[in-house]
C-alpha cells in the first residue's frame, strides 16, 4: 500500500495544521502545546504522528509538488521552460533570472519545510516517552530523524544555511539565527550516517525511509559539497548493500504505473491513485492543446511545461531515454501536429489509466539508484582522473538506455570525463528537478544561464530567503545580492 493513501486521514495532524499558519511556521505561540503526555500515550498516536512528518514530507494536497520543484530546479537551467497559464507570472521570473525574495513558490517551499521539521521535532521529542514496542518505537524515531534531514537538506539546496531548529519546545519569542555552514554540513553529516545504520535495509510500507535512503542522500551531500572520497565510499555502501538495482525494461517505461516500486527507486513521493484530488497533476501541464489521452477523462491546463530542443540534442539517436518525450502527436481534429522549436513535451511520467482529470497517481522520485552509481563515477574521476571504474558504472546506466558501451580511451582527460557525466546526468535525470544543483557543482549554473542570454549572477546560486521570514525575524540575514 502506498504510505501516501493512508496519510491524508490523519486526523492527529489536522489539528496540528491548525496551530501552523503557512505564513509563520516559524512564529507561533507555543509548539509543544500539543505535546502533553495526555495525549501522546499510545503506539497508534505514534504512527500517527510519524505519518504526518510523511504526509508533509512527501507532498499532501496543498502544495504542488511537481510543478513547483520542476520550476525552481529545471526552468532555471537549460532544460524545462514554462509558457502561458496562470503560472507563467511565477515560472518567467525564474527562467529570466529575475526572481525576488517575495517570490511565492520560495515561501511555499521555506513554510513547507519547516511544517515537515516541526512535526519530525514532535515525534523525536514526545515518541520516546510512549509506554509501547521498544524496537519499533526507535525506528520511528529514526524514520522521522530521516525526514527532518531530508528536509534540511532541501532547504540548504535552495537557501543555503538555515536556522538549524532541533526541537519542537520553541516559541514565539525564539527567533532563531542561520546555523553557520560548517554546523549545517555537520548535522547533515551525523544524521545520514547514524541513519544509514540504524534504519532497516527495506520496509513492508512503500515509500518510508530506509537505510539506503539516508546512505544516498549522504552520497548527495558529499557529492554537491565536493568531498569527493567520501561520496565515492557512501555510495558504493549503497552499491554494496545489494538493495538495489536498476531497472532492466524499455528505459522510458521504468516512470510507468506498474513499475513503481521498483528496487531501481530508493526515496520517492508516492502518489495516490483513483482519487479525484491530490495526485501528480504533471501529465496535464505537459500534454500540448488537443492532446487525445488514451486513458481519458484528462484535463490539459493553459499552462505548458515544455523541453528545450538545444537540451534534446545531447540525445544520441538510439537512446531509449528519447522515448520520454512527445515530439509529434494527432489531435482531437485528427491532425498529425509536430511539436516545433521548444516545444517537445516530456512524457516522462506515463500516463495514468485510473488518473481523474488532472490527477495521477505517477509517484516523483526524489532518488534512484542510477543516481548512485553516476555519482560514485563522478567521485572517483575528481580523485583520479578518467579510470575503469568510473567508466563502468556509467556503462551500466547506459546499457539500459540501449546504448553501446564507453572505453576508457573515449575520454583523454578529467575535464572530458566530466563534462560526459554532467550530460549524462541531464539525459537521465530531465524532469526529476535534479539538473540545477548538477550544474552548480559542475560551476556551469550561472554560465548555461548566460549563454542563453539571462542576467544571471554569481549569487544565484541561492534563492532569498522569503522577505516575510526576515521581516518577522531580526536575527535572520538575507542571502548575499538580494
Amino acid at each position: 500500500m502506498k504510505t501516501k493513501r493512508i496519510l491524508r486521514y490523519i486526523s492527529s495532524f489536522m489539528l496540528i495544521g491548525v496551530l501552523i499558519s503557512c505564513g509563520d511556521a516559524l512564529e507561533e505561540e507555543v509548539f509543544s502545546s500539543l505535546g502533553p503526555s495526555n495525549f501522546y500515550n499510545s503506539a497508534d498516536d505514534a504512527e500517527a504522528l510519524l505519518n504526518g512528518v510523511y504526509a508533509i514530507s512527501q507532498g499532501d494536497d496543498f502544495f504542488n509538488l511537481v510543478k513547483d520543484y520542476l520550476t525552481l530546479d529545471e526552468m532555471t537551467t537549460d532544460i524545462m521552460i514554462a509558457r502561458r497559464g496562470a503560472i507563467n507570472a511565477h515560472t518567467q521570473p525564474m527562467e529570466d533570472f529575475v526572481w525576488s525574495a517575495n517570490h511565492p513558490y520560495l515561501q511555499d517551499f521555506w513554510n513547507r519545510f519547516y511544517i515537515a521539521i516541526y512535526r519530525a521535532n514532535i515525534v523525536i521529542d514526545e515518541v520516546p516517552k510512549i509506554d509501547m514496542n521498544e524496537d519499533r518505537k526507535e525506528q520511528i524515531v529514526a524514520e522521522a530523524r530521516f525526514l527532518r534531514a531530508f528536509n534540511y537538506y532541501q532547504l540548504y539546496n535552495f537557501f543555503g544555511p538555515v536556522p538549524l531548529v532541533l526541537t519542537s519546545n520553541t516559541s514565539v519569542k525564539d527567533r532563531p539565527a542561520r546555523a553557520t555552514e560548517q554546523e549545517m554540513r555537520s548535522f547533515f553529516e551525523q544524521e545520514f550516517s547514524e541513519l544509514g545504520d540504524s534504519l532497516p535495509p527495506a520496509q513492508s510500507e512503500y515509500g518510508r525511509a530506509t537505510s539506503g535512503a539516508a546512505l544516498g542522500y549522504l552520497t548527495k551531500f558529499y557529492l554537491n559539497t565536493k568531498q569527493w572520497p567520501l561520496a565515492a565510499e557512501a555510495a558504493m555502501d549503497v552499491i554494496d548493500s545489494g538493495v538495489h538495482f536498476l531497472f532492466q525494461g524499455e528505459r522510458s517505461e521504468l516512470f510507468a504505473l506498474e513499475n513503481e516500486g521498483h528496487s531501481e527507486f530508493i526515496f520517492v513521493a508516492p502518489f495516490p491513485e483513483n482519487v479525484q484530488e491530490g495526485g501528480n497533476n504533471y501529465i496535464s501541464f505537459a500534454a500540448p492543446p488537443g492532446y487525445q489521452f488514451q486513458f481519458p477523462p484528462k484535463r490539459i491546463f493553459s499552462a505548458h511545461l515544455k523541453i528545450r530542443s538545444e537540451f534534446l540534442e545531447l540525445f544520441s539517436a538510439e537512446d531509449e531515454r528519447l522515448n520520454a518525450f512527445l515530439f509529434e502527436y494527432v489531435d482531437q481534429a485528427g491532425d498529425l501536429i509536430t511539436l516545433g522549436e521548444d516545444d517537445v513535451r516530456s512524457f516522462k511520467y506515463k500516463e495514468d489509466p485510473n488518473g481523474i482529470a488532472q490527477f495521477s497517481g505517477n509517484d516523483f522520485p526524489y532518488l534512484r539508484y542510477a543516481d548512485i552509481l553516476l555519482s560514485r563515477a563522478e567521485a572517483l574521476n575528481e580523485i583520479e582522473g578518467p579510470n575503469e571504474e568510473s567508466i563502468n558504472l556509467m556503462n551500466q546506466v547506459r546499457q539500459v538506455a540501449g546504448l553501446e558501451n564507453l572505453t576508457l580511451n573515449d575520454f583523454s582527460s578529467k575535464e572530458r570525463l566530466r563534462n560526459f557525466i554532467l550530460d549524462e546526468r541531464g539525459r537521465e535525470f530531465h524532469t526529476e528537478a535534479l539538473r540545477r544543483q548538477d550544474l552548480i557543482r559542475h560551476g556551469k549554473f550561472i554560465e548555461y544561464a548566460l549563454d542563453r542570454g539571462k542576467p544571471a549572477a554569481p549569487y544565484q546560486v541561492v534563492f532569498p530567503i522569503p522577505q516575510s521570514e526576515i521581516d518577522k525575524n531580526s536575527n535572520l540575514e538575507q542571502n548575499e545580492g538580494y
